[in-house]
């Protein structure tokens, strides 16, 4: 027999049903929209979406750590269940690179710079990397323990494991790490000697200077990093192969002696590393040069007809003229030099 309360016990229990159906609903779109945002947010596509930090995905991609997410190593070790933790991280993360790129901009001169690793708690590492005696690659000889234990930090070494520097020799790049503390001066913290961490008959040489084009190639390598170089060579060892101090001094340009009384002494020289003789000195002594039009021999007479031969004679003496064409043995070409 169904009393009074019974359409109202009903009717109640109906509103129930709906209102926890509501709450698991939101609950459920909750926790979906919170995975969704942990992982987009932990995304290396996001992070590329900021141009300054595009050179740090790059190198990321070509890294022993390509298979591992940013938040791995940038963000605090979390259980799974404190993603609203991770995304509050994230935004302040987000805040201060944003605060960065604002003083950036309003300055004049470029002040942003993101050091991906420097910070990285040994915490971090140690989620993947548990603290043991490692197996060093072949031609290497390193006590990791001992280096752990007196480093105290994993990035004290790795540096640019995940962020190898673009265009750098990897063993290089490596090695310039162990130069830290390794040298080869007095005041060194470790000593820097082949053998303190190559076996005997390891080939020190570098693939790239095993390259056709490294011995012309190889300046450009030493002025934009001189440190790998020095790891090996003295200065010593540059200036008897170039027979003059290298890298050039501050003043070798307008200094006295310079380069100018090095050339007139000894172009032979200057042409060991500059083979555009002689038109590597009419590109910045002729401003009338023209380096598509061919060598300078041949496009002075039309400067000298526009200019007059007293122009000339500003820096040459009145013989330097003389001293040319007199060897001319055609008239339609330039002398030999």
């Amino acid at each position: 027999m169904t009393g009074p309360a019974g359409p109202r016990r009903s009717s109640a229990d109906a509103g129930a049903r709906r209102v926890l159906w509501i709450v698991g609903i939101a609950m459920a779109a909750m926790v979906l929209t919170t995975g969704a945002a942990i992982v987009a947010s932990g995304s290396p596509q996001v992070c590329s979406a900021c141009h300054e930090m595009q050179p740090a995905v790059a190198t990321w991609r070509v890294s022993p750590h390509a298979e591992v997410g940013c938040p791995a190593c940038h963000e605090p070790p979390q259980p799974a269940y404190s993603a609203p933790a991770a995304l509050v991280w994230r935004a302040g993360m987000l805040r201060r690179d944003l605060a960065a790129h604002d003083v950036a901009k309003a300055s004049t001169t470029p002040t942003m710079s993101f050091d991906t690793t420097s910070t990285i708690p040994d915490a971090n590492c140690l989620q993947c990397h548990e603290m043991r005696t490692i197996t060093s690659p072949a031609g290497l000889l390193i006590d990791h323990t001992r280096h752990a234990e007196r480093n105290k930090s994993c990035v004290s070494c790795h540096l640019w494991t995940a962020h190898p520097a673009p265009d750098a020799e990897a063993p290089l790049l490596f090695m310039a790490r162990c130069f830290q503390c390794h040298g080869r001066t007095p005041g060194s913290k470790a000593p820097g000697t082949c053998t303190t961490c190559h076996p005997p008959g390891f080939s020190a040489r570098p693939a790239s200077h095993t390259t056709g084009n490294w011995r012309t190639e190889h300046g450009k390598a030493a002025l934009a990093h001189r440190q790998p170089c020095t790891m090996c060579h003295e200065s010593s060892f540059c200036n008897n192969c170039h027979g003059l101090q290298m890298p050039h001094p501050a003043d070798w340009v307008k200094g006295n002696p310079g380069h100018s009384t090095v050339g007139a002494n000894n172009r032979a020289l200057c042409a060991r590393c500059h083979t555009q003789k002689p038109d590597l000195c009419s590109m910045c002594h002729h401003e009338d040069f023209g380096p598509t039009k061919g060598p300078w021999l041949l496009q002075h007479p039309a400067m000298v007809d526009k200019r007059g031969a007293a122009f000339c004679m500003q820096c040459h003496d009145s013989v330097f003229c003389t001293d040319c064409h007199s060897k001319r043995t055609n008239a339609s070409q330039p002398a030999t030099q």
